[in-house]
């Protein structure tokens, strides 16, 4: 199975999606995370454009001003997937392998600059499983 995570920086230019879309279908990515995609919404469409059918699902968060939005993306004819948590910083999906029963937690996480939001940054992560 194969696993990437990359701090994308913005996926609103064709160009940038394009680089992410190449390098994901090149390695055949099952599970994708992305950090800092600065997308206030994603729709299946434009999921589509960036997973193409191998990631064919995916859950978001999406930005807070003009940081942050997670995307983790994966491909659901090897995999079953559950949101179990939404944080401020992070978000976790309970992953189910349909070739061998076997069951993991993927969490992905966007640190915050601001230092006044560290400590509740810190205290999510604690409480992340």
């Amino acid at each position: 199975m194969n696993i990437i995570s990359w701090n994308a920086r913005g996926l609103g230019r064709p160009a940038k999606r394009f680089l992410v879309k190449d390098f994901l279908n090149m390695h055949f990515v099952d599970v994708c995370c992305l950090q800092e995609s600065k997308l206030e919404d994603i729709s299946s469409m434009l999921w589509r454009d960036i997973g193409r059918s191998r990631l064919d699902q995916f859950f978001c968060v999406p930005v807070q001003g003009s940081a942050r939005g997670i995307i983790i993306g994966w491909n659901s004819v090897i995999l079953e997937a559950k949101l179990l948590k939404v944080g401020s910083f992070s978000f976790t999906v309970e992953f189910r392998s349909k070739r061998d029963n076997m069951m993991w937690r993927c969490t992905s996480v966007f640190g915050p600059n601001a230092r006044n939001l560290k400590h509740s940054f810190w205290e999510e992560l604690k409480d992340a499983n």
